[in-house]
């Protein structure tokens, strides 16, 4: 009884969570830790004052950086964005976005930025929401004698959730 104990508190310890509140709903996000669940994935638990209304698990192999609430098409219903770095334990980070419709999550993952777009690029990604827009950068480099050097540019992209595209907001 004891061993199941101490386990308990090691899993809570290790777990990532981002609480949030939308119209008497509370919106959970739990990074879940593969050391301790097998599988790097996350949760999103949707509940009110008595019951569990939505769980969505998604197997993601990376871990969560950041996760908002968010209206990102702006029709009053939330979306939960979800940041994961490591994948498959490479620098590349990834995002989801989940919009709650009709007490159920409807998933999309952002188109991927072309060949063009990803010159420079070799990881560190980095996503935030700011004035209810996603946005993403990472930092810039250059190949040269077979070494990947920074340039000290950062590539800026905002999400248009509506097209699903990235717009180029230019190296800064």
């Amino acid at each position: 009884m004891l061993l199941a104990a101490t386990t308990d508190y090691v899993w809570a310890a290790s777990s990532v969570d981002w609480e949030f509140e939308s119209d008497d709903l509370k919106v959970v996000v739990i990074g879940k830790d593969a050391v301790y669940d097998d599988v790097r994935s996350y949760q999103i638990v949707v509940s009110d004052e008595l019951r569990t209304i939505a769980r969505l698990e998604v197997n993601r192999d990376g871990l969560v950086t950041d996760a908002w609430l968010t209206d990102l098409d702006q029709d009053g219903m939330f979306e939960v964005v979800v940041a994961t770095g490591q994948l498959s334990g490479a620098e590349a980070g990834a995002v989801d976005v989940h919009e709650w419709q009709e007490f159920r999550f409807v998933s999309s993952r952002p188109k991927q930025l072309t060949t063009t777009e990803l010159v420079g690029y070799q990881g560190n990604d980095q996503y935030t929401i700011a004035g209810g827009r996603l946005q993403r950068s990472y930092p810039m480099f250059n190949e040269t004698d077979g070494m990947w050097v920074p340039t000290g540019l950062m590539a800026r992209f905002e999400y248009q959730y509506p097209e699903d595209r990235w717009e180029a907001r230019g190296p800064k």
